[in-house]
C-alpha cells in the first residue's frame, strides 16, 4: 500500500488508523468485554451465595438446632465462652503485672489461667466418653483440690497486698475492666446454677463450682481494686475490716465447696469399691 492509499484509509477510519479497525469493531470488543465482565460478576455472586450457604448458613442452622435441643451442648458452649473471656483477663492481668511489677496482678493472672485450663479440660471431658463413672468422679475431685489450693494462695496474697504495704494501684481503665469482669462472672454463675440444675453429672457440678468460685474471687478482686483506688479518702476502719473479712468469707465458702466435692467423691468411690 502506497502513501496515498494509506492516507485514504486513515481519513476514512480515523479511530482505527493503521490497525484498520472500524468503530463497529471497537463496539463489538466493548460488548464482548461487558458480557465477560457480567459473567464473572454473576459467577462470583453465585459462588458467594453457594459458599455462604454451604459453609456458614447451613452449619449455623445445624448448630442452633443442636444447641436448642441438647442441654449438654449448651453447657459445653457456655464453658467455652467463659474460658475465652477468662483468657483475655489472664493476658490483661499479666500485662498489668509486668507494667506495675505487682505480685497481686501476677497471682490473679496465674489464678485465672489455671481456671481457664480447668474449664478447657472439662469441655474436653464432656466431648469424650469416660470408660465409666469412676473416671468422671476422679476428675470432679481434682477440681475440688485445685480450687482449694488456688483460692488459699490468692486470698493470702490479697491480704498481704492490701495490709502490709504492697497495695496495688489501679488506673481508671483497670477499675472499669475489673468491675465488668466481676459483673459478668456473677451473672454467669447465677445463670449456670439455674440453667444446669437438672443436669446431674460430676463434670457439670465441677463446671458450676468453677463458675461460682470465679465469681467470688472476681468480687474480691473488685473490692481490692476499689480499696487500692480510694484507700486515701476512705474510712480506715472500714477498709481494714474489709481487708480481712471479705477474703475470709470468700475463702470459707470456696473451701466449703472444695471440701464437699472431695469428701463426696471419696465417699462415693469408697462405696462402689474403687478408689485407686
Amino acid at each position: 500500500m502506497d502513501d496515498k492509499d494509506r492516507s485514504s484509509v486513515n481519513n476514512e477510519n480515523p479511530v482505527g488508523g493503521e490497525m484498520g479497525q472500524s468503530p463497529l469493531v471497537n463496539a463489538d470488543i466493548a460488548q464482548d468485554f461487558a458480557r465477560a465482565t457480567g459473567w464473572v460478576v454473576d459467577r462470583l455472586r453465585t459462588d458467594r451465595s453457594s459458599f455462604l450457604e454451604t459453609f456458614i448458613k447451613k452449619p449455623l442452622r445445624a448448630f442452633y438446632k443442636s444447641y436448642k435441643d441438647d442441654p449438654w451442648l449448651r453447657a459445653a458452649t457456655s464453658t467455652k465462652m467463659s474460658a475465652v473471656i477468662n483468657l483475655f483477663f489472664v493476658f490483661y492481668q499479666a500485662y498489668n503485672a509486668y507494667r506495675r511489677q505487682s505480685l497481686w496482678f501476677a497471682s490473679l493472672s496465674v489464678y485465672y489461667a489455671w481456671l481457664t485450663f480447668m474449664r478447657v479440660n472439662i469441655v474436653t471431658y464432656m466431648q469424650t466418653l469416660a470408660a465409666d463413672g469412676r473416671e468422671e468422679l476422679r476428675r470432679y475431685r481434682k477440681t475440688g483440690v485445685y480450687l482449694l489450693f488456688l483460692t488459699t494462695v490468692v486470698m493470702v496474697l490479697g491480704v498481704v497486698s492490701n495490709r502490709f504495704g504492697y497495695r496495688p494501684t489501679y488506673a481508671t481503665h483497670m477499675l472499669v475492666v475489673v468491675a465488668l469482669f466481676a459483673v459478668y462472672n456473677v451473672t454467669a454463675a447465677i445463670i449456670n446454677l439455674h440453667k444446669w440444675r437438672k443436669l446431674e453429672d460430676p463434670l457439670i457440678s465441677a463446671s458450676k463450682a468453677l463458675s461460682l468460685s470465679c465469681a467470688l474471687v472476681s468480687v474480691y478482686s473488685l473490692q481490692t481494686a476499689a480499696i487500692g483506688r480510694f484507700s486515701k479518702t476512705g474510712d480506715v476502719r472500714i477498709i481494714n475490716f474489709l481487708t480481712y473479712a471479705t477474703p475470709a468469707v470468700i475463702f470459707l465458702i470456696i473451701a466449703g465447696i472444695s471440701l464437699f466435692i472431695i469428701l463426696r467423691v471419696n465417699w462415693v468411690l469408697k462405696a462402689i469399691g474403687s478408689d485407686e
